[in-house]
Order: structure tokens, then C-alpha cells, then sequence
């Protein structure tokens, strides 16, 4: 028995455009798979801060408050900036290590001596094994008068490299805070004088000014601190023309 298909010219149509569209498909296909080795590496540098490693030292902790203002207390605020700056940096690659990430001090059990010599000496032996490629204090401040407010940036003193991640990190305050003009300062302090890397310290604003107090405890406010940070530490690792929105 003899089968015997007849085609018209409107189904030999439909034949030739699936044909057609199967080897388009096909095509695509070849090309993406020839050039999936070369996207690869797009995929690394979408880490910029890959192979940096930073330190992040919430000031204070523990017994140790540091300025306190109608109730509200460095040690809290600062820890809470760390943390979201933690998360920024964690996200473009960087390997982060925090002094702290609770409420405690760094005293030894039983604490002899000086706490405050014994709290910093051991704080910067957590600082000084990482091996940081930059180590950041974060603090905020307080004075007797109530109209001082801004952050500020102080660097390692005669260090290049800290005075040049201080001036990144406050151009990025000023240009996302929008509320201060302050410079930044060689600061005598003792996480950046016993520091064997790059080292900063910021002042985050002021718990003695009302209003920079206020927005110090939201949520919101803090995480345009962190972000202020974080811009001006990848614009010290990127090259000018790369932006931060």
C-alpha cells in the first residue's frame, strides 16, 4: 500500500519559516556558548573589592559607652553603622573583619590593670593580625555646645595612604549627607598611631546636636553613613571615572 502526501505551497510555507526559526535558535545558542569564557571574567570584576581585606573597629563596647547623650550611647550607634557598612563591603568582594559585633569590651578576665590601656592594646591585636589592606574606627561625638555637627575623617599621621582614603571617605560624606563641610585632620589617637596598615577614623556626627542626634538613631540615616564610607573606600580603590550613586 502506497502513502501519497500532497503539500500545498501555504503549508511547504510554514514548513520553511519553522525551519528557519530552528536555526536561528540554534545559531544563538552557538554564539552564546562560544563566548560564555569570555563573560567569566566580567563576573569577577563586578566584585571591586575583591582580595581587600578591611577592618571595621565599632568604638567602644561593654563597660565602656563612650559619649552618652539623653540616653543614647556611642557604643550603640556605631555598632549599628559597622554593621551595614560590614554588608557593603561584604557585597563588593571585600573579606571584613569587625572588632566587635556585640556589646562587649576587650578586657581580660579579671581585668588587671588600666581598662582603657587593656581594652585598646587588645583591641588592635585583633586589628594588626588581620593584615588589613585599611582599618577603620567608627565613633561619634559630643561636646558641651549644642551647634557643632558633621562628620570628619582623621588619618594616620604621616601615612600617604590614610590621608588619601580620609579624603575619598569625607568627600562622599559631604556629597551623601549633604550636612557638613568639614576637612579632614591628622588625628593623635591611639587605634591610628598603633596601626601597622592604613588608618581612619570617623566621627559620624555629633550626639550633642539635636537634630544630627535624632538622625543618628534612624535606621535610614545610619545607612547613608555606611554608605558614605563605603563610597569613598571604593573610590580609593577604583579608578577616578568609576561613580557611586
Amino acid at each position: 500500500m502506497h502513502i501519497v502526501y500532497y503539500t500545498t505551497s501555504k503549508t511547504r510555507c510554514r514548513l520553511f519559516i519553522c525551519l528557519l526559526i530552528i536555526f536561528l535558535c540554534a545559531a544563538v545558542l552557538f554564539f552564546v556558548c562560544a563566548h560564555s569564557g569570555a563573560a567569566r571574567p566580567a563576573a569577577v570584576q563586578s566584585l571591586p573589592l575583591k582580595g581587600k581585606v578591611i577592618v571595621l573597629d565599632p568604638g567602644h563596647g561593654g563597660y565602656d559607652p563612650g559619649v552618652m547623650k539623653n540616653g543614647i550611647e556611642e557604643k550603640e550607634i556605631v555598632l549599628k553603622i559597622a554593621f551595614k557598612l560590614r554588608d557593603y563591603l561584604q557585597a563588593a568582594g571585600a573579606r571584613v573583619v569587625m572588632t566587635r559585633e556585640s556589646d562587649r569590651d576587650f578586657l581580660d578576665v579579671p581585668a588587671a590593670g588600666p581598662k582603657k590601656q587593656q581594652d585598646m592594646t587588645n583591641r588592635m591585636q585583633i586589628v594588626n593580625a588581620a593584615g588589613p589592606d585599611l582599618f577603620i574606627s567608627l565613633h561619634v561625638n559630643a561636646i558641651g555646645s549644642p551647634i557643632w555637627h558633621g562628620a570628619q575623617v582623621f588619618y594616620k599621621t604621616d601615612c600617604t595612604a590614610s590621608k588619601e582614603y580620609a579624603e575619598k571617605i569625607q568627600q562622599e560624606l559631604r556629597r551623601v549627607l549633604g550636612n557638613t563641610e568639614r576637612q579632614i585632620k591628622p588625628g593623635n589617637y591611639y587605634v591610628l598611631n598603633h596601626a601597622d596598615s592604613a588608618a581612619v577614623l570617623v566621627e559620624c556626627g555629633f550626639l550633642s546636636h539635636p537634630r544630627e542626634a535624632q538622625e543618628l538613631c534612624e535606621p535610614a540615616y545610619q545607612s547613608k553613613v555606611a554608605w558614605a564610607v563605603y563610597g569613598g573606600i571604593l573610590r580609593s580603590f577604583l579608578p577616578e571615572e568609576a561613580a557611586v550613586e
